[in-house]
């Protein structure tokens, strides 16, 4: 018997959450990490509802009203800052308890997942640890959860390649926090300035944070003060934490599950990575992590889950989580594109579809059978997941329904889209309706 059910390797924001949620789970749980402390550089900024709600049933919802910035959505916009397009033409309820987007900082982020840990005495953290062989791993562990980025040292092991979505471009990041008054009239939205002479990302981070993307053009090697200029910012406003070259591109894995026995798992940049134009890449490792983590916990428990043995539901993680972090790389692809396509002709606007709740929150790829809802997040008015267990759940929409199973009723009207009763994963998507 190994000595622990769970291996994951990367101590980031997606394999610290896959390791609170294995926690929660009750899963003997071991991380190894090969720094001290979390990157002290902010890299992910943004986070949606959804993710906020993963960290709420991490058991963070008190230390998230100081660690996020409501953020009120993006607009594309001229060089002279004219709004062109915006996403945010409609509001709507947050539906899943949480507001539709935040920013952040990821050190502060990353200090709170970590501190998360110390509450799950059957999860041990291993850092200033060296990379070993996946043989290694799997001898004391009986599942491998490679978290450990774009370039994951499991991936290569395995050799597992990379398919190419059609899109790489070198942008130079730069973060500056804002520190002496006054500070420059900078945007309260997130910006895609779409100026012919230069591409450029703008957003308004978690309190003194602002963050900007310039697209570079071949080898050139520009100075950072010198493109924020024009935005009215000089050293006398505050302090230049990084200004980095990054390749924007995107790559999903060929697989997400590999190893003896099929004993190894991608998630997180080891998995998919994607531009940053809408903010997902991070969100999507974090989806990663709830989808996989209460799999797992059937998988080690030998539990058939709605008649999938243990293996078929863990094949269940890429069957689900890829289809939708494809859509969504693909996505923020489109929105670099746009970008330019504003940028050359500014009447070239896109179309967006007219809202529709039937698909609010739904998870492309989540074949689970049936219509609305099914697929979808469960609502969350109320508060509702405090209710909720770690596990299955039937909410009902009042006392009379009798479940058909050993799952436990849970009742809020609000939340079953006018069914009698949902049946909830663990990771809040509804199953079936009755």
């Amino acid at each position: 018997m190994s000595a622990y059910d769970v291996a994951i390797v990367g101590l980031g924001p997606t394999g610290a959450t896959l390791a609170n949620l294995c926690g929660m789970h009750g899963l003997r749980t071991v991380v190894y990490e090969r720094s001290t402390a979390p990157y002290s550089q902010p890299r992910a900024c943004h986070l949606d509802a959804e993710i906020a709600r993963v960290f709420q049933q991490c058991g963070f919802e008190h230390e998230l009203q100081h660690e996020l910035t409501v953020s009120h959505g993006m607009e594309y916009v001229d060089r002279a800052g004219h709004q062109l397009f915006t996403f945010e033409g409609f509001e709507r309820a947050p539906l899943l308890g949480w507001h539709e987007d935040y920013v952040f900082l990821q050190p502060q982020l990353e200090l709170m997942l970590r501190r998360g840990l110390s509450q799950h005495p059957r999860v041990d953290v291993r850092l200033a640890w060296e990379a070993t062989s996946v043989d290694v791993l799997l001898d004391e562990a009986t599942y491998v959860i490679a978290c450990d980025g774009g370039s994951s040292h499991v991936r290569d092991e395995l050799e597992i390649g990379l398919v190419d979505l059609g899109y790489d471009e070198q942008w130079l990041v730069v973060d500056v926090m804002l520190q002496r008054e006054p500070a420059p009239p900078l945007p309260h939205i997130i910006q895609q300035v779409c100026n012919p002479a230069r591409l450029a990302t703008f957003v308004p981070g978690h309190r003194t944070h602002r963050r900007w993307e310039f697209q570079l053009r071949g080898d050139e090697k520009p100075d950072p003060w010198s493109l924020l200029a024009p935005w009215g910012v000089t050293r006398h406003h505050g302090e230049m934490i990084r200004a980095v070259p990054y390749r924007f591109h995107a790559l999903v894995a060929e697989r997400w599950r590999a190893g003896p026995d099929g004993r190894v798992f991608l998630a997180g940049d080891a998995a998919h990575m994607m531009p940053p134009f809408m903010g997902q890449g991070m969100c999507s490792g974090i989806r990663d992590s709830a989808n996989l983590a209460w799999k797992l916990a059937a998988a080690v428990r030998g539990e058939t889950v709605h008649g999938l043995s243990p293996s078929a539901l863990l094949d269940t993680y890429e069957s689900e989580r890829r289809p939708h972090a494809e859509a969504v790389a693909h996505l923020s692809v489109e929105a670099g594109r746009t970008l330019a396509r504003l940028a050359a002709d500014p009447t070239d606007l896109p179309v967006p579809d007219a809202p529709d709740p039937t698909r609010w929150s739904r998870l492309p790829g989540l074949e689970l059978g049936g219509e609305f809802p099914v697929g979808h997040q469960l609502p969350q008015p109320d508060h509702l997941d405090r209710r909720l267990p770690v596990g299955w759940s039937w909410v009902a929409a009042d006392a009379s329904f009798v479940a058909p199973d050993h799952h436990p009723v849970v009742i809020e009207p609000q939340a079953t889209y006018g069914h009698r009763a949902v049946l909830v994963r663990p990771d809040r998507y509804i199953a079936a309706t009755a």
